[in-house]
């Protein structure tokens, strides 16, 4: 079975998606999959804006997580900077520690791998696309690239879909409503309490005051870490 965009898209949550992802991967070659989301500016140790899906053996990303591997990952590293997929054999590795983990990863069934980075904009939320498969690089590298077309617009849906949940948890949590979503979007754009005024026709003294309930809904101090959680949160696209 072959994964349409209208079956991403109404997939009500990752319990529904996952298995729609894994059938359509296997079909191209690869045996499991993950697909992480992150905006690309967390470098922190917590990797709070980190969203993954998870289509391989659970035991490998436990294995992942205990080491810390999302702090010195190549994949991610090269997905940074990098748009065009790359073959697990020709990735850029810098340390031993990175060697580590391809070759532990290759014991939880990414003996291959290909990796698809997905950007949607300079600032945005960016993905990547784990295949993984547990034949020989000889054997299936040539599928990988074969299908690189379907690889690199599933990668596009599934970030577009993590976004979109990403938004909605973070809108549920916080309570912020649109009024507000537009004042984020005001200061992001350069305005000045005074120009938003200005430009809403209300007092200073209102402004301030949304910008204070904004920060006691975010649990910040300063409207521009209100900014900066609204960045990563995909809540001002």
């Amino acid at each position: 079975m072959e994964l349409s965009v209208d079956d991403l898209l109404n997939a009500a949550d990752e319990m529904e998606l996952i298995p729609l992802v894994k059938r359509a991967v296997q079909t191209h070659g690869a045996d499991w999959f993950v697909f992480v989301t992150l905006h690309p500016s967390d470098y922190s140790d917590s990797r709070s804006t980190y969203r993954f899906l998870i289509g391989c053996r659970p035991e490998w990303c436990q294995l992942y997580n205990a080491n810390r591997w999302y702090l010195t990952d190549p994949c991610l590293e090269y997905a940074r900077s990098n748009t065009a997929p790359v073959l697990g054999s020709a990735l850029p590795l810098q340390t031993t520690g990175q060697q580590r983990m391809l070759v532990v990863a290759a014991e939880y069934g990414f003996r291959s791998c290909y990796i698809v980075p997905v950007h949607t904009s300079e600032s945005g939320r960016i993905g990547v696309l784990y295949l993984g498969s547990e034949h020989s690089p000889e054997q299936i590298e040539p599928s990988f690239h074969e299908a690189r077309p379907f690889f690199r617009a599933l990668a596009m849906e599934l970030l577009e879909w993590s976004s979109a949940a990403v938004r909605e948890e973070a809108l549920q949590m916080t309570g912020l409503k649109l009024e507000e979503l537009r004042l984020l979007r005001l200061v992001k754009a350069g305005f000045t309490a005074t120009d938003i005024a200005s430009e809403l026709k209300v007092s200073s003294v209102t402004v301030y005051r949304q910008f204070q309930r904004i920060n006691e809904k975010l649990h910040v101090a300063r409207i521009t870490a209100a900014v900066k959680f609204a960045e990563e949160h995909d809540l001002l696209a």
